[in-house]
């Protein structure tokens, strides 16, 4: 995976964290030639005292770095987290974590910035050597066994994706879509151990963790905590975090299993951890010994809970299983896609698909873990008594791997994304995890009594998000029980960064372009349909039609095929493509006929942000979603020759809707941002685990009160 070419690179933000008088920046980044032209260099001032801070403030005037004044000390973890926030308003797509007692050369700093833009899922670090150029570290393994610290073998190459391979913190380079998709740094270990355990996050997330060990910065063990005159003694931070954090990593990250052992193995190896300073120093003082014992007592204290309880230490990153009926890319597998990337920056994210399909690659791209579990699925066929045969055994056999599935993931949190997975509602509500529905429909089959039966299930849950005003106000209308806990959140849509403008004029055939699955209720045959009244009129038009059928539906396509076998110099059947930014370029003006409701209406959406007049049926999903938007026209469902008319209308006033609908685009970019959607998502699935919490990349608002409605 690369940065998309189209998409700048940035510079790289150097993120050096300060604690203490501003004489060790004086003498080592001050020397360095930095910042530059692809370099910002920020500042985060864990603070002292005020003296200290006016002086690495000053120091920062001088040498143009930017500098973040914590307002106490809060530990490395968040000040380079305060650090990445600073830097990504000043640009920057990638970050050196640079400890005050590093040196490095500018050289050195533009090939890891390359190296990173090439590479935006590796965790890098150049080789580690001190003044006197002897190695001080390269990279190095956790044994997930007992929690020993080694140098990693040599045998995996420059870059390797064991889940126990870190790099040091004193000098790595990270890549914000990295960043983004991990969380950052944890908070909640104050010194030691975040880089470990941002390596482990990293693997985990389909990252790798790769040495340089062609570049050189140069690090001086202990400058930060005065240690470098003492010869192999550490300092008592040192013993006390190293042993405390040991545990708290196994807290957070394994299984009760493992997290035994660690126990098991913590007298022997926080000796071993005292024994880096030598013996000696426990001649000089106590203060070493003791802070090993006190910070190894720390650690157990975090660590009884997760192992007797399953319970975590406050401030760990929550656990999700999310549960989806399908693996394809449509519309709400694309909106899963966003929930997903939100829900993986504070949680840990495993993701259960009842088949294979494209939509894994994707996940597994945004770092969640996709496991393939048998599940019922509630589709219209399941009210065929063969189909309902079908949905009863994939329940049966579907019950333990379910609860096992529970257990594994440790979800704290199940997601069900739509109302097709009632059997999940209820498995997370006995399995005792706080339940989230997502409605995408709308519209559910039979009469009132049997659609309030199928929906029954949601009463499971402890919240519901809706797609639209209008799916709120058709599933509460059927269940008012679920009225007080749905939350509206309009799906995220995203569109080209600078969309294509309609062409200046139309010459030849005007370009009519239909997007979605080719099944009755989305009205292909209405577009085929305004296709053919065109033509009757003399209007010059194409029709292209690009979707694919459900399992099943094969017979539809080929009952549209034949109906346009007398047109097929007009019209093109393009079958599925994941993206659909380019034939929307293409396009004059886009159909959205469906002829039954639509929940949402992203394919109009998707029109409108790519600058196209656009024409949608009068049904109350697509008319809220297009509200407001000078360039769409809506137009009564299933009548081909009010649909031509609408077309013509575009036509004779083609440079009105032209201007129309580019305006229209930048106000959809707006009502429709990703960021904002999944903002939203978090807060409703968070719920009131924590009103206000510190996460690993900030904080996370309080959560919305029930029945509150999120504003477009």
């Amino acid at each position: 995976m690369t940065v998309d070419d189209a998409e700048p690179a940035g510079p790289i933000g150097v993120v050096v964290v300060s604690f203490g008088p501003a004489g060790l920046l004086r003498r080592t980044l001050a020397t360095l030639d930095l910042p530059g032209p692809d370099v910002r260099v920020v500042v985060v001032d864990n603070f002292s005292t005020a003296e200290n801070r006016r002086a690495v403030e000053e120091l920062g005037t001088t040498h143009g770095w930017h500098v973040v004044g914590m307002p106490d000390n809060r530990g490395f973890g968040a000040a380079c987290n305060a650090g990445v926030r600073a830097a990504r308003n000043l640009g920057c797509r990638t970050f050196l974590f640079l400890n005050p007692d590093a040196l490095i050369t500018s050289s050195v700093v533009a090939e890891l910035r390359e190296h990173s833009l090439r590479e935006p899922t590796a965790l890098i670090s150049p080789l580690l050597v001190d003044s006197a150029g002897e190695v001080v570290f390269r990279a190095a393994r956790t044994d997930l066994r007992d929690g020993r610290v080694h140098t990693r073998p040599d045998d995996g190459g420059r870059a390797t994706r064991h889940p126990g391979d870190w790099l040091c913190g004193a000098c790595l380079v990270v890549h914000d879509d990295l960043l983004q998709r991990i969380g950052g740094f944890d908070e909640g270990y104050f010194l030691y151990w975040e880089d470990v355990d941002l390596g482990y996050r990293a693997i985990g997330a389909g990252g790798t963790v790769v040495l340089r060990d062609d570049l050189v910065a140069v690090h001086d063990e202990g400058g930060t905590h005065g240690e470098a005159d003492r010869g192999r003694a550490k300092s008592p931070l040192y013993y006390r975090y190293n042993c405390r954090n040991r545990l708290a990593f196994g807290a957070r990250h394994l299984r009760r299993r493992q997290l035994l052992r660690w126990l098991l193995a913590t007298p022997v190896v926080s000796w071993e951890i005292l024994l880096r300073g030598g013996r000696r120093q426990l001649l000089r003082s106590p203060r070493p010994l003791w802070a090993a014992v006190s910070g190894s007592l720390a650690g157990i204290a975090l660590a009884l809970p997760a192992l007797l309880e399953g319970r975590r230490p406050p401030g760990t990153r929550s656990s999700v299983l999310v549960v989806h009926p399908g693996a394809e890319l449509y519309g709400s597998d694309r909106v899963l896609l966003e929930s997903v990337e939100a829900l993986r920056r504070v949680s840990d994210v495993v993701v259960a698909l009842p088949s294979r399909g494209p939509l894994i690659a994707e996940l597994e791209r945004r770092g969640a873990r996709v496991v393939v579990v048998r599940m019922p699925v509630l589709r219209k066929a399941a009210l065929r008594p063969s189909g309902m045969a079908t949905l009863v055994r994939d329940a049966v056999l579907g019950l333990l791997p379910a609860f096992r599935l529970l257990r594994q993931a440790g979800g704290e949190t199940v997601y069900v994304n739509t109302t097709v997975l009632p059997f999940w509602l209820v498995v997370g509500r006995l399995a005792g995890r706080r339940v989230v529905c997502h409605v995408h429909e709308a519209e559910w089959p039979g009469p009132a009594v049997l659609r309030r039966s199928l929906l029954r299930s949601l009463t499971a849950a402890d919240a519901v998000l809706a797609n639209s005003r209008f799916t709120r106000d058709v599933l509460t209308d059927l269940l008012p029980a679920v009225a007080a806990r749905t939350t509206v959140v309009p799906n995220p849509v995203h569109g080209p960064v600078v969309p294509v403008p309609p062409r200046a004029r139309l010459q030849g055939p005007v370009r009519l372009l239909y997007v979605g699955r080719l099944s009755p209720r989305k009205g292909p045959q209405v577009a085929i349909g305004t296709l053919r009244e065109l033509l009757a009129r003399g209007v010059d038009a194409r029709l292209s039609l690009l979707g694919s059928v459900y399992e099943g539906y094969g017979w539809f396509e080929a009952e549209l095929r034949a109906t346009v076998s007398e047109l097929s110099d007009r019209v093109d059947f393009l079958g599925f493509r994941a993206d659909v930014a380019p034939v929307m370029a293409e396009a004059d003006v886009v159909l959205v006929p469906s002829v039954v409701d639509e929940s949402f209406g992203l394919v109009a959406v998707e029109a409108v942000l790519a600058a196209r007049p656009t024409l949608v049926s009068a049904l109350g999903g697509l008319q809220e979603a297009t509200a407001g938007y000078d360039a769409v026209q809506v137009v009564p469902p299933g009548r081909p020759e009010l649909w031509a008319d609408a077309v013509e209308r575009v036509i004779a006033h083609w440079a009105v809707y032209r201007a129309a609908a580019v305006a229209d685009a930048s106000d959809a970019a707006r009502r429709h941002s990703p960021r904002r959607y999944q903002a939203r998502v978090v807060e409703v699935v968070e719920g009131p685990r924590r009103a206000v919490s510190r996460t690993p990349g900030g904080t996370v608002p309080r959560a919305l009160g029930r029945s509150e409605e999120m504003p477009a």
